[in-house]
């Protein structure tokens, strides 16, 4: 797997237009990489981190990409494309290793409809729910959330442990909620040609983007997870996770 980041410029025409349309952008990501639109490892993701003067675009494929396109169409000045082999990062990961992580993903839900009757998709709306629907998946995918000193979680977790008809369960849902941080939230909508019904569908994003400090405690579910994607959407940049190390202040 190669993971590469290109530097984009929001002021230029074609650099919007790509990051205005989860689709559009979907398009050129493909086009670069030759990858695979399937579902698991193998698969190419891709996310926009937007910042103050460029927004970053990763890319995770199974074969080096040709970003040249990309960087003369949309890239910021004199910027280009860094590709690194990322199998060898990934072979280093072990139980107990602690790791910053930022994720955008799009949390969701299924509401059933009936007996037999494929449930009716939903997005979680609050940040609340938003931060719940990944602490309740990072036993699935290898890692748990490690409090981190200034954004409350010890407060959140003396006052948990001090109610009377709080559970054990309950102190550690509070820390773990304390822990991980919801950074940014957009509700992208774009039309999706519809095949079987020969029409366009309006598909609507909650693109949740996560930061938080990681301890990993299963190695190759984590592996698998950052390869394969988190969630749903991963063909319209929610998905992928990334990891650095943690910063010692």
């Amino acid at each position: 797997m190669f993971l590469t980041k290109i530097d984009l410029d929001p002021a230029r025409r074609l650099a919007r237009k790509y990051l205005g349309s989860p689709q559009v952008m979907h398009a050129v990501v493909l086009k670069a990489t030759g990858g695979d639109d399937g579902d698991g490892p193998g698969r190419v993701l891709w996310r926009a981190d937007r910042g103050p003067a460029v927004t970053t675009l990763y890319l995770l494929s199974p074969s080096e990409p040709d970003c040249t396109r990309i960087v003369a169409e949309a890239g910021a000045a004199g910027t280009r494309s860094m590709t690194l082999d990322y199998s060898p990062f990934l072979a280093t990961l072990d139980a107990g290793q602690v790791w910053a992580f930022r994720l955008t993903a799009n949390p969701s839900y299924s509401a059933p409809r009936g007996p037999e009757v494929r449930g009716k998709r939903y997005g979680h709306v609050t940040v609340e729910q938003q931060r719940r629907w990944l602490i309740e998946r990072t036993p699935r995918y290898g890692f748990e959330l490690v409090p981190v000193p200034g954004t409350g979680a010890a407060e959140a977790d003396d006052a948990a442990s001090g109610a009377a008809a709080t559970t054990s369960a309950d102190v550690n849902a509070v820390a773990a909620s304390a822990s991980v941080v919801v950074v940014r939230r957009e509700r992208p909508v774009f039309g999706r040609r519809n095949p079987d019904r020969d029409r366009r569908d309006r598909v609507t994003i909650n693109r949740t983007v996560y930061e938080g400090v990681a301890r990993v405690t299963d190695a190759d579910a984590l592996r698998h997870a950052l390869i394969a994607g988190i969630g749903r959407s991963k063909a319209y940049g929610c998905g992928l996770m990334t990891l650095a190390r943690v910063r010692r202040d």
